[in-house]
């Protein structure tokens, strides 16, 4: 009797095993593939609110791949210049002149990031029919002052 309790309960410890790592499982690459498909919906929802061709949203897809592989690194070094400034907040000999170095640098940076953002817009704005330049005008206040969820 003994030896079949401890079968059952090998058994069902097994079981139990089988399925959090099935569920884990699932619970990984449905969130990382959500991601993408979330991103690309979102786009695809502004794409369709202003009344892109198909050959237009190719074109906005191209143009959008270019902008982020150039932004990436500039964001990267952004986020690093940030990470140095705040390593030195428990110094108590931090130099200010370090700390002032650092916020212009990143000030710098975020304005070039900025500039460039701008420069994006205007180029697949001018993509864009007469029409879908009100809509597309409408649109980017609301897309640039969204509240987002940092992912890092």
């Amino acid at each position: 009797m003994n030896e079949r309790k401890n079968r059952w309960i090998l058994i069902i410890i097994i079981a139990l095993m089988l399925s959090n790592i099935i569920l884990a499982v699932l619970l990984f690459t449905s969130h990382e593939e959500g991601k993408g498909r979330g991103r690309e919906a979102a786009a695809m929802a502004i794409y369709k609110e202003i009344g892109l061709t198909p050959s237009q949203i190719d074109t906005f897809k191209a143009k959008k791949e270019v902008f982020f592989s150039e932004m990436k690194p500039l964001w990267e070094h952004i986020k690093e210049l940030k990470n140095t400034l705040y390593t030195h907040m428990d110094r108590s000999g931090a130099e200010d002149s370090l700390i002032q170095s650092l916020t212009s640098e990143i000030a710098e940076r975020n304005k070039e990031a900025d500039l460039k953002m701008y420069q994006h817009f205007i180029e697949i704005r001018a993509l864009c029919t007469p029409e879908q330049k009100i809509r597309f005008d409408s649109i980017i206040p609301k897309f640039i002052n969204r509240d987002r969820k940092r992912e890092r």
